[in-house]
Parts: structure tokens; C-alpha cells; sequence
């Protein structure tokens, strides 16, 4: 296949007018090349795996730097290299049709450039004025959407569509680094081409680079890819009617059909998709090869989880769930305690007979005895505060968080590692990301029913994490106020004093921990040496807690 004019060229321009050094980045194409070739080598020799944070980036550049006694005036166009060699095997398992291709308009000579703009960027006619038009043709043949705009805002916008699973870039120094924690922050990889010449137009960058970038290809049976929406859609499927019931039984008897018809009630299914993530990445297989064992554990998660809401529901008084009645409003507090515990009952059956091994279903169901176990510790000492005149300290509820939150993200992830056989190496590494998810999960939930005043069904709130952060920082006159939220529940009518002071006390903190607590959970990953495992973790976890 012959080779586009731009790339043939391997295009290195020195001395143009309008073109200025980037001080920052190797100004000779061969330092370019030589720095590259370090780097790789570097990644391979040391298996080093993404997601890496910008301090492990950084630390990787200098240590590399160092060996190869290279100028630490470069050390950001290093940081950008080790990045793109990390994740250039992760983005090659990626489908063209998932990516996108990010160029900038500096590219071209704007008083020879017929283009005209919209409020996405260019519209490039591919007159040949510039590589522009060239290498967005390149790109879109081979399936890539491409855009030409500047800045991290283009790359922001990218991100919040969900239609990209990669972003191949080129841009200057200073744009990479502001863009880089929005892509982290949604697990979103990427390979950066930086500019060697900045300057608002007719900048220059290694073009040969960018095409090399956009025909990476992996080969093999399993990419590694994961479409986190292709996968969420196919976990779904799980909880129709007709899928329940072969797997539930079709005894056709009315608590049966209440159990069933309450695991079909809208929700998130995030506990069985993290089982079914965990699985997938572990035993290296696609969406429709999911065996029905894993399908029958996914399930078992959301039996207990909703079978937690029927009990929460009735601990906690609340009326509505789903936008509906729940479940102990429409048919009465026995019933819906007996429904409660027949879902725990299936959940434990579909572990018992999921077809795994012996071995396999006793360490299952040792993990969800666990779970279930400090989910009720945790729940329990919630329970318990009612009778307390003030709110717990934050230590406390941060420790009811990690029991009462975390161990149904954790039994999850476990269940679905313990059917592919790897659950007891990973099984430090799968707590820890699941204890702060659960803290970070649960935060960002007392934020948003705050936010609501009274959640959208009416019931009063209590925002025990917001209560507790404004009741340390409170005056004692402030204090008598929130302590009586705390034994009421807000109301958005009737409480508009109490609202205005806890949100004053509280909200900018809670914001605060929530994303200290959100980050933690990426970083967790860090754990796992399983490249895919890491990835889709990140991935689910950016979805739950971003929502």
C-alpha cells in the first residue's frame, strides 16, 4: 500500500517562517525517534501497565531520562511518550469504529484555508493545502470519527458522548497535561502526538507518527477491548421476565412471581455487571461467550441487592422506590419481609447449583456468607443511630460505609473472579478497590438526595454523611438545628433553615472527599497486574460513581 504524500515525507520542519520551537519537545527528529525508541524498550523490559497516574508517569520519565542521560528539560514530552507506550497495546484491541481521531487546526495556514467552522471545529474540504484533509480521510476509511478543534474543552466534549473508547490526539505540550485527568477520570486511554513547533497555525508534528497510531491493530481470539455499554446492555438481558424464569424456577406461585417481577424493577444493575467485568477480563472472553454459570452468579448478586431494598425499605420507613410504591406499601410489611428473604434464598441456590466446581461453589459461597454478614453489621449500626441525639463522627460512618456499601460491590467482583479461578491472587486487591468505591458510592448518594431536599418519592432524608461533616464545623446554636435534622429528617418545606446551613457547612467538603475517595478507588486498580482487568474497572467505576 502506498503511502500518503504527509507520511512519506516523515515531515520535520526546521526553519519556516510562523513556525516557533516547542521548547519543551526534541526540535531534531532523530532525538525524537531515539527518545521513542528508549521508551519503548523501557515499558517492554519493565511490563509496565496502564493506567498510570501523572506521578507514576512522571517518576517512570525521570528514572528513564536519567539512564539515558537525557537533557530533563524534555521531561514532559518523556511523560507523553511512556503514556503512549503503556497503553499503545490496550488501544490496538480497540475497534476503529471506537475511536477518535483529534486534530487541531493550527495544522493549516488560515489565510489559505477555504474551511469554514461550526461550533464543533473545522470542516475540512480536503483541499491539499494542508495534511488536514489527508489524514482525516485516512482515519474515517478506516472507521474513526475525526475532529478538528483545539484545546482539552474538544476533549472534554469527547469524553461526555460515551462514543469513544480511545482518543488519538496531536496537540501541544500544555493541552496534553490539561487534558490528561479528564481522560484518567474516565478511564478513557489515549496516544498523544505532541507538537514539535507551536504557534496558532502551521504548527508542526511527526505525521508518520499519527498514521503508525491509527492502524494499530492487535490480532488474536480476545482483544482485551470491552464496550462497557455493549456489556451493561447484554447484563440486562439477564433480568427479563422470560430469562428469570427459566433460571428461577416456574413454580408459578405468587411469592415467586413478587420476587421476580421486584429483580425486573429498573436499576443500575451495577453488582452484576462488576461480576460479569470481572469475569470477562479474567477468562479473556467476548460479550455472547459468557457461559451460563457466570450469568446464574450475576443474577445472585442482584437477588441480594434487592432483596437489601425491601429490608431497607421497611428499616428505613420509606414509601416509594422506583418512582412507585415499595414493595411493604403495596402488600404489607410480612409480605415483603418474606419476599426479602426468598431472594436471599435464590441467591444462595443459584450459587449452590451456578455448575461450577465443588470447590469453586464453596469458596462462593463462603464470599457471599462474608458479604452478607458485614452488610448486616453495617446496616445494624445505621439502625442503631436512631437513637442517638446527634450525628456519629466521620470515622464512623465511613466505617458503616465500608461495611454496609462496600461488601456487595466486593462479593461481586469476587464471585465473578472464584468462577474463572483466580479469585484468591486478586482477592486483597479486589477489597480494597471495592471499599472505596462503597465510601465514595455512598457519599456521592447523601449528596444527591440532599441535593434533592426530600428524594424525589417524598420520603424526608437523612444525609448522614452531610449531617456529620456540618455538625463538625457547626456553632452550638447551628448544632441544636442538625441534630434535630438528624432525629426528623429533612423535609424540603418544612426545613428550608436547617437545608440552608447544612449545605453551607457541609457540601463543598463532601464534594471534596467524594472525589479524594473516587480517586482512591482508580488508583486501587494499580493492584491488579491484569491489564483488561484494570481497565474495565476503572471503566465501571467512572460510570457508577460519575453517573
Amino acid at each position: 500500500m502506498s503511502k500518503p504524500k504527509s507520511e512519506s515525507q516523515g515531515v520535520d520542519i526546521e526553519n519556516q517562517p510562523g513556525r516557533h520551537a516547542c521548547s519543551a519537545a526534541p526540535q531534531n527528529r532523530i532525538e525524537r525517534e531515539l527518545f521513542r525508541s528508549i521508551v519503548d524498550a523501557y515499558v517492554a523490559e519493565h511490563r509496565i501497565a496502564p493506567p498510570l497516574s501523572v506521578d507514576e508517569l512522571r517518576a517512570y520519565a525521570h528514572e528513564i531520562m536519567r539512564s539515558a542521560g537525557a537533557d530533563e528539560h524534555y521531561i514532559d514530552f518523556m511523560i507523553v511518550l511512556v503514556s503512549n507506550a503503556v497503553w499503545r497495546e490496550a488501544i490496538a484491541s480497540i475497534p476503529y469504529n471506537r475511536r477518535i481521531l483529534l486534530l487541531p487546526q493550527c495544522i493549516r495556514d488560515k489565510n489559505e484555508c477555504p474551511a469554514s467552522m461550526d461550533e464543533i471545529g473545522l470542516l475540512c474540504e480536503q483541499c491539499g493545502r494542508c495534511p488536514t484533509g489527508e489524514m482525516q480521510a485516512e482515519a474515517e476509511k478506516l472507521g474513526y470519527s475525526v475532529l478538528i478543534a483545539e484545546g482539552t474543552t474538544a476533549v472534554t466534549k469527547l469524553i461526555e458522548t460515551g462514543k469513544a473508547d480511545a482518543i488519538i490526539g496531536v496537540s501541544c505540550l500544555s493541552v496534553l497535561e490539561k487534558a490528561f485527568p479528564h481522560m484518567a477520570a474516565n478511564a478513557i486511554p489515549g496516544i498523544a502526538i505532541p507538537l514539535f513547533r507551536n504557534g496558532c497555525e502551521r504548527t508542526g508534528f511527526d505525521f508518520d507518527w499519527v498514521y503508525e497510531a491509527i492502524r494499530l491493530k492487535s490480532s488474536g481470539a480476545w482483544s482485551g477491548h470491552a464496550d462497557i455499554d455493549k456489556l451493561k446492555h447484554e447484563v440486562e438481558s439477564w433480568f427479563q421476565p422470560e430469562f428469570l424464569r427459566s433460571i428461577l424456577g416456574a413454580d408459578n406461585s405468587r411469592t415467586t412471581e413478587l420476587a421476580l417481577s421486584w429483580l425486573c424493577r429498573s436499576g443500575k444493575r451495577w453488582r452484576p455487571l462488576l461480576a460479569a467485568c470481572t469475569f470477562k477480563a479474567l477468562a479473556g472472553v467476548d460479550d455472547d461467550a459468557i457461559p451460563m454459570r457466570m450469568k446464574k452468579l450475576a443474577v445472585a448478586t442482584e437477588c441480594f441487592h434487592k432483596a437489601s431494598l425491601v429490608h431497607d425499605d421497611i428499616e428505613d420507613a420509606d414509601d416509594f422506590r422506583y418512582g412507585d410504591m415499595t414493595l411493604h406499601r403495596q402488600y404489607g410489611i410480612p409480605i415483603a419481609l418474606n419476599v426479602g428473604d426468598f431472594l436471599i434464598g435464590e441467591g444462595y441456590r443459584l450459587i449452590a447449583e451456578c455448575g461450577a466446581s465443588s470447590e469453586q461453589i464453596a469458596r462462593m459461597l463462603t464470599v457471599a456468607a462474608d458479604g452478607h454478614r458485614n452488610l448486616c453489621l453495617g446496616q445494624g449500626e445505621e439502625l442503631l443511630w436512631s437513637h442517638d441525639p446527634s450525628p456519629p463522627s466521620r470515622s464512623k460512618v465511613i466505617d458503616v460505609f465500608t461495611h454496609k456499601t462496600a461488601p456487595a460491590f466486593e462479593v461481586a467482583l469476587r464471585l465473578g473472579a472464584v468462577c474463572e479461578g483466580s479469585e484468591r491472587h486478586i482477592s486483597e486487591a479486589l477489597k480494597s478497590f471495592s471499599d472505596s468505591l462503597g465510601i465514595a458510592y455512598q457519599i456521592r448518594d447523601d449528596i444527591d438526595d440532599f441535593r434533592d431536599a426530600t428524594a424525589e418519592s417524598g420520603n424526608p432524608i437523612r444525609p448522614v454523611f452531610l449531617l456529620t461533616v456540618a455538625s463538625e464545623n457547626a456553632t452550638d446554636t447551628e448544632r441544636q438545628l442538625i441534630d434535630l435534622a438528624w432525629r426528623n429528617g429533612l423535609r424540603r418545606d418544612s426545613d428550608k433553615k436547617q437545608i440552608t446551613i447544612i449545605s453551607r457547612l457541609s457540601e463543598k467538603k463532601a464534594w471534596q472527599l467524594f472525589e479524594e475517595y473516587k480517586s482512591r478507588t482508580l488508583r486501587t486498580v494499580n493492584n491488579l497486574e491484569n491489564v483488561h482487568l484494570k481497565n474495565l474497572l476503572r471503566k465501571v467505576a467512572s460510570k457508577i460513581l460519575n453517573r
